[in-house]
């Protein structure tokens, strides 16, 4: 029976009758009856289907893709489905590995050793790690330290003249009793503002808004929150206008200047001392303090500086930050933010390296989004990231999950910078890593 009504529903939407967004519901109450329990399979048959009816359209085969069952769906009050995404046919399967284990020392990983799963297509990836691991390992694990937390979006308002837009931008920096007073209208209660920055270009004033957002990543959250304070704003300016609710100063999803100096998401510092002695155990024969140090400073600052790279001062950090990205869940359109990075490498005097990460801006989160759901939620549990706090404060899982990440970044940057170190032994690995050849 459920066969016949399946395809019935597969025939009206081929033919047009059924709109892609209201598949998922047609299917839900004419094969499920609207039955609660059957959410997902209502979700998995209209992908289904829409993967045949692309299949037969076009002749090519999608049964991988059709096969690849990702159960990220949610009954909504209402009875209204969430399928998670739209237009949803499958899903995509990126290989995993997990690295480790690797000593962290920090706030919220107080001196544990942790497994860091990784999810990529390049090979190579995982052994750097590991080796970065090795290393950090023999000398006494990292150390990391979380120094910013909060999310922003930037509202552009348009004033009247100049003088009306300085006096905004005035009492904004100034008005205590103002913030306050427009944070109430912020009824998230995962969601609280913390302060404005105003920045005036003539006319336009750019209102970029900190919020604190507990273990959530928060974008949605502060959109809303800072679309709701720039009406409450408004409604007491005569003659002011919104251009947009996000102009981009906030910035997301672009590699700025901006969240490198004042943050944005999860600020991270990492250091680790690596003695001479495992430097010459771990790493290839001829790798030393000051080549490392010389390998950093030319190819991190001016290397980068000459090719006029934002915010790059670094070997290879979206590399990490985009494999941990894939394995937890996270927004993989903000790897661009998060990977902005910068990397120090100092020789000492008994001929070591204080190797040091600094991670301005990446953006994370242990609830909403891809994090809820299948291999993400496993991987964010075996980092001990699986649960989410109770309040805005209460947000220990994603800052511990901002240390983690940022620990991985820094094992691949050290072994990175040291393979650069060694030569050619970069090109050498990727070569018999990759290709299973051997480069003479």
């Amino acid at each position: 029976m459920n066969k016949d009504k399946l395809m019935g529903i597969k025939q009206r939407f081929a033919a047009g009758e059924i709109k892609q967004q209201h598949l998922e519901m047609q299917v839900f109450k004419e094969v499920y009856e609207s039955d609660p329990a059957k959410v997902r399979d209502a979700c998995h048959d209209a992908a289904v289907i829409r993967c045949e009816v692309i299949e037969e359209q076009t002749g090519v085969s999608l049964e991988t893709i059709k096969n690849s069952r990702i159960d990220n769906s949610t009954l909504v009050d209402g009875g209204y489905i969430l399928p998670g995404i739209e237009l949803k046919t499958g899903g995509a399967l990126i290989p995993m590995g997990i690295a480790g284990p690797m000593r962290i020392k920090g706030k919220y990983v107080n001196d544990e050793e942790v497994y860091i799963p990784l999810a990529t297509n390049e090979a190579a990836l995982l052994a750097g790690v590991q080796r970065g691991i090795k290393a950090i390992n023999m000398a006494g694990g990292l150390n990391t330290l979380v120094h910013f937390d909060g999310m922003t979006r930037a509202p552009l308002i348009e004033a009247p003249d100049i003088y009306k837009a300085q006096w905004l931008c005035q009492e904004v920096r100034t008005n205590k009793e103002l913030i306050e007073e427009l944070g109430t209208h912020v009824k998230d209660p995962f969601v609280r503002l913390e302060r404005i920055e105003p920045y005036q270009l003539g006319t336009k004033v750019f209102l970029r808004m900190f919020y604190k957002t507990g273990d959530a990543m928060g974008m949605n959250g502060v959109t809303k929150a800072s679309a709701d304070i720039t009406k409450a704003l408004l409604n007491r300016l005569d003659g002011w206008k919104l251009i947009t609710i996000s102009s981009n100063l906030c910035t997301d999803k672009k590699a700025a200047h901006i969240n490198v100096l004042t943050g944005r998401g999860k600020s991270v510092q990492t250091e680790v001392f690596i003695p001479r002695e495992v430097l010459q155990s771990v790493f290839k024969k001829g790798v030393t303090a000051g080549k490392v140090q010389q390998v950093v400073f030319h190819k991190c600052y001016l290397g980068t500086a000459l090719s006029g790279t934002i915010s790059g001062f670094n070997v290879n950090a979206a590399n990490t930050i985009a494999a941990f990205f894939a394995a937890t869940g996270q927004d993989l359109a903000q790897v661009i933010t998060s990977s902005s990075c910068f990397v120090q490498a100092d020789a000492t005097e008994d001929g070591g390296v204080h190797f040091m990460v600094t991670l301005p801006c990446m953006e994370l989160a242990t609830i909403g989004g891809g994090t809820m759901f299948g291999t993400a939620k496993e991987a964010l549990n075996l980092l001990g990231c699986g649960q989410f706090g109770s309040s805005i404060d209460d947000n220990r899982s994603v800052l511990r999950l901002a240390e983690i990440a940022a620990a991985a970044v820094t094992a691949l940057e050290l072994n990175t910078a040291c393979a650069q170190a060694a030569d050619y032994e970069m090109a050498e690995s990727h070569v018999r890593l990759a290709r299973g050849e051997v480069d003479n």
